[in-house]
C-alpha cells in the first residue's frame, strides 16, 4: 500500500457536510412518520397498564409486550422521575447489560457478556436515528439525561434492522422532538456535595417554539454541570482533583410540509474537561498517576421520512466528529500524551410495512465512511501516529409472517456487510500498514407464539459480525525488544447467539414479567497481551462461550406505587489458553460481573389540596468483575443505592432532595490494574434540584 495517499485529504467541514447531506436527501424526497408519543400520564387513582408502552425496536409502533426480542424500555418521564442523570445509568439497571463510568466523558458497555476495549463498537449506539461507532476502540458517547424521550436496549445481534450492527445488542436513546402545536420550556437547577470531596452544580434548560403552526418548530436543550471531585493526588497532596465539567447542546428544527412528510434537521454537541483525570485511584481514593481528559464530540443530521398508504420510507445523513486528548502519567514513571480524532459520515435508507397485516417487512441500505486519527507518546517509546480509513456498506433486511394459526410468527433477516479497511502506523523508523476488504453474511430467525393476547414466547437464533484492524507500530517494536511475537494485523470476530424469551401482562396490565435464556458462541475475540507494566499489544482469541438467564417484573398496583426488581447470571468466559496472556479456558471474559441485581420502588401521595409528594428508592447490586485488561486482580462486588425525595405542583415547579451511593461503596467496579488502580463510585453524595416546566 502506498504511504496513506488519502490521509493528506482535507476533511470537508461538518457545516459543509451537512448541507451536502441536505441537499442529498432533499433531491431523494424520502420521508417517515414521527414515532408514536408515550401514552399520557393517567388519572389520578388509576394504576399505570404497562402494555401501553410502545417501543419502535422494529422499525414500527408496537407494545412492549408484542416485541419477541429480549429488550428494555424506559421513558422520559421515568428518567426523570427516578432522577436518573445519564444514559449509562439506565444500562446499569438493565438485566444482562451493565456499564462502568470511566469518568472523563467515557463509558464501557457490557451486553451479555459482550464486551471489549478495542475494535469498532460490539454494542451498537444510537442518538435518536443517527449510529456511533468508534474506530479500533469502542465509542459510546456519553448522553446526559436531559429531555429524553425514551430509551431502548435490545439484547442480541440486531442487524438485520439497524444499518449499524450489533453483536451484544443495541442501545437506543430517543430524544423529544420540536412539538409544532404549543409553546414549551423547562428550566433545572441543582447543588450537590460529596463526602470527602467537593461540591458540585448544575443548570438546564429547554426550549420549543412553533414558529409556523402545525408546519414548523424548534426546540432546544442544554445543559451545565460540574461533577463534583473527591480523588486526591498521593503525590502532591492535591484534593478533589477529579472534578469535570460537562456541556451540552442540543438543537431540533422539524419540518413537516404535509400530513404525510417530516424533516428533522438536528446538531448536538457534548463537551467534557477533566483536567485532573477520571474515576480511578486505589482502595484509599487516592491517586500516584493520572492523565488530563478532553473530550469534545459533535454531530450534525438530517433525517426525513415519508409515509405511503401501507409503508414508510426513511433516509438519514448523519456527520460525527469525536476529538479525544490525553496528556500526564500513564504509571508513577511512564509519561501519557496521545491526541485521538475519529470522524464519521453515515447515510440510512430504509422501507418499511406499516399497519396491520399478514406480512410485515423491512429493508434498508447502510453507507458508512469513517476515519481515525493518532498521534501519542508513551514513556520513552519513539513517538507514532497511526491513521485509519473505513469504507463499509451493509444491505439489511427482516420479514415477519403470521401463520395460518395466527398465534404463530415467523421471523427472518438476512444482512450483507462489507468493510474497506486501509491503515497506516509509523512510528520513527518503521511502518506497518493494512489493506484488506471484510464482509459477512448475517442472518436472524425467529419464532413467537402469543397463547393470549398479553402473552409473547419467542426463540431465536442471530449472527453478528466485526471488521479486523491493524497492530498499532508501538506495540510491534516494543514486543519485539521484549521477546514477544504479535500478529501484525488482527482478525474479525463474529458471533452466534441463541435466545429463548417470554414476556407477559397480567393482573389487568398492572403486571408485566419478562425472562430470557441465551447462549452466545463468541469467535475470534481481540484481547490485550501485557508487553510492559503500562503498554500491551493485540492478539485473536479462540472466542467466548456466554450462557445466561435475565429476568424482570414490573409492578404498579395502583397510582401510586411502582415496584420494580430484576437480575441477571451470565457465564461469559474465554473458551480456550490465549497464550503469552492472563487468560486461560474458563478465564471470565473482561468487564462482565456473573451476578447483576437491581431493585426500585417509587411512591407518590396528595399533600394538601394540589401538590403530590413523590419518593423513589433504587438499589444495583454487580458481582465483581475479575478480569483486567492485561494484568491485576479482580474487582470488587459493588451495591449502590440511591433514594429521592420531593414536592410536584400542577402550577409547573417541583423540588426534590436526592442522595447518591448511599452505601459509600468504594469497591473497584472492574479488575484494578498491576498497580491497584480501578475505577470507583462517586462518595456518597446529596443534592437538591428545583425545576419548573411551562
Amino acid at each position: 500500500m502506498n504511504s496513506l495517499p488519502r490521509a493528506v485529504r482535507r476533511t470537508p467541514s461538518p457545516r459543509t457536510r451537512l448541507s451536502q447531506g441536505i441537499l442529498l436527501c432533499l433531491a431523494t424526497l424520502i420521508a417517515v412518520p414521527a414515532l408514536a408519543d408515550e401514552p399520557a400520564t393517567p388519572p389520578q387513582g388509576e394504576a399505570t397498564n404497562l402494555g401501553a408502552v410502545k417501543v419502535t425496536a422494529r422499525k414500527r409502533d408496537e407494545r412492549q409486550i408484542d416485541v419477541p426480542i429480549a429488550m428494555t424500555a424506559i421513558t422520559g418521564e421515568q428518567i426523570d422521575a427516578m432522577g436518573i442523570t445519564k444514559v449509562a445509568e439506565v444500562i446499569a439497571m438493565t438485566p444482562g447489560a451493565g456499564s462502568v463510568d470511566n469518568g472523563g466523558g467515557f463509558t464501557q458497555v457490557q451486553i451479555r457478556g459482550v464486551s471489549s476495549s478495542l475494535g469498532g463498537n460490539d454494542n451498537g449506539y444510537y442518538l435518536d436515528d443517527i449510529p456511533f461507532t468508534g474506530v479500533t476502540v469502542p465509542w459510546y458517547p456519553e448522553v446526559r439525561s436531559w429531555d429524553i424521550d425514551r430509551v431502548e436496549i435490545l439484547k442480541g445481534p440486531q442487524g438485520t434492522l439497524f444499518g449499524e450492527g450489533s453483536m451484544g445488542g443495541t442501545v437506543r436513546t430517543l430524544t423529544r422532538k420540536p412539538d409544532l402545536e404549543a409553546f414549551g420550556a423547562a428550566f433545572e437547577a441543582s447543588a450537590s456535595t460529596t463526602r470527602d470531596g467537593g461540591n458540585g452544580w448544575g443548570g438546564k434548560a429547554m426550549l420549543n417554539v412553533p414558529l409556523v403552526k402545525d408546519k414548523l418548530a424548534a426546540r432546544v436543550a442544554v445543559t451545565d454541570e460540574s461533577l463534583s471531585g473527591w480523588i486526591d493526588d498521593a503525590r502532591s497532596g492535591r484534593k478533589d482533583i477529579n472534578e469535570q465539567r460537562v456541556r451540552t447542546g442540543r438543537i431540533k428544527l422539524r419540518f413537516t410540509p404535509t400530513e404525510r412528510w417530516d424533516m428533522d434537521l438536528a446538531y448536538w454537541k457534548y463537551d467534557s474537561d477533566a483536567p485532573g483525570g477520571g474515576n480511578s485511584a486505589l482502595n484509599d481514593r487516592t491517586t500516584n498517576s493520572y492523565y488530563a481528559n478532553t473530550d469534545t464530540w459533535d454531530v450534525a443530521s438530517f433525517a426525513t421520512s415519508y409515509a405511503f398508504d401501507g409503508s414508510q420510507l426513511f433516509y438519514s445523513y448523519a456527520d460525527a466528529d469525536l476529538t479525544y486528548a490525553n496528556d500526564g502519567m500513564l504509571n508513577p514513571t511512564t509519561t501519557y500524551v496521545s491526541n485521538i480524532q475519529i470522524g464519521v459520515r453515515t447515510h440510512e435508507l430504509r422501507w418499511s410495512s406499516t399497519g396491520e397485516r399478514t406480512l410485515d417487512w423491512t429493508v434498508g441500505y447502510y453507507l458508512r465512511k469513517a476515519d481515525r486519527h493518532d498521534r501519542s507518546s508513551v514513556g520513552g517509546v519513539p513517538p507514532s501516529r497511526s491513521v485509519q480509513f473505513n469504507d463499509a456498506y451493509a444491505l439489511f433486511g427482516e420479514a415477519t409472517l403470521k401463520l395460518p394459526n395466527p398465534a404463530w410468527s415467523l421471523t427472518a433477516g438476512l444482512r450483507y456487510f462489507k468493510d474497506d479497511v486501509d491503515a497506516e502506523s509509523v512510528s520513527t523508523d518503521r511502518t506497518s500498514t493494512l489493506d484488506a476488504k471484510f464482509d459477512s453474511w448475517n442472518p436472524r430467525l425467529a419464532l413467537s407464539f402469543k397463547p393470549v393476547e398479553d402473552t409473547t414466547l419467542y426463540a431465536s437464533v442471530a449472527r453478528g459480525f466485526r471488521s479486523g484492524q491493524l497492530q498499532p507500530i508501538t506495540s510491534i517494536l516494543l514486543a519485539e525488544a521484549n521477546g514477544i511475537e504479535l500478529p501484525a494485523t488482527i482478525a474479525p470476530d463474529s458471533i452466534l447467539t441463541y435466545e429463548l424469551g417470554a414476556k407477559s401482562l397480567l393482573a389487568g396490565g398492572r403486571l408485566m414479567l419478562e425472562g430470557a435464556l441465551f447462549y452466545s458462541d463468541w469467535k475470534d475475540v481481540a484481547v490485550r497481551v501485557p508487553i510492559t507494566a503500562s503498554i500491551n499489544g493485540l492478539t485473536n482469541s479462540r472466542g467466548t462461550e456466554n450462557k445466561g438467564v435475565e429476568a424482570n417484573l414490573i409492578y404498579t398496583p395502583n397510582a401510586s406505587w411502582m415496584l420494580q426488581v430484576g437480575g441477571s447470571w451470565i457465564d461469559a468466559t474465554y473458551a480456550e489458553d490465549v497464550p503469552g496472556t492472563p487468560l486461560h479456558k474458563g478465564t471470565p471474559v473482561y468487564n462482565v460481573p456473573k451476578t447483576s441485581f437491581s431493585a426500585s420502588a417509587a411512591y407518590n401521595w396528595p399533600v394538601g389540596d394540589t401538590l403530590k409528594g413523590i419518593a423513589r428508592a433504587g438499589v444495583v447490586h454487580d458481582a465483581r468483575r475479575e478480569t483486567a485488561l492485561t494484568s491485576g486482580t479482580p474487582g470488587d462486588a459493588v451495591t449502590s443505592a440511591n433514594a429521592r425525595i420531593g414536592l410536584e405542583s400542577p402550577s409547573g415547579w417541583s423540588g426534590y432532595l436526592y442522595g447518591e451511593n448511599l452505601t459509600d461503596d468504594n469497591g473497584a467496579l472492574n479488575a484494578r490494574t498491576a498497580a491497584g488502580i480501578a475505577n470507583r463510585l462517586r462518595p456518597r453524595t446529596f443534592g437538591i434540584v428545583l425545576r419548573y416546566d411551562y
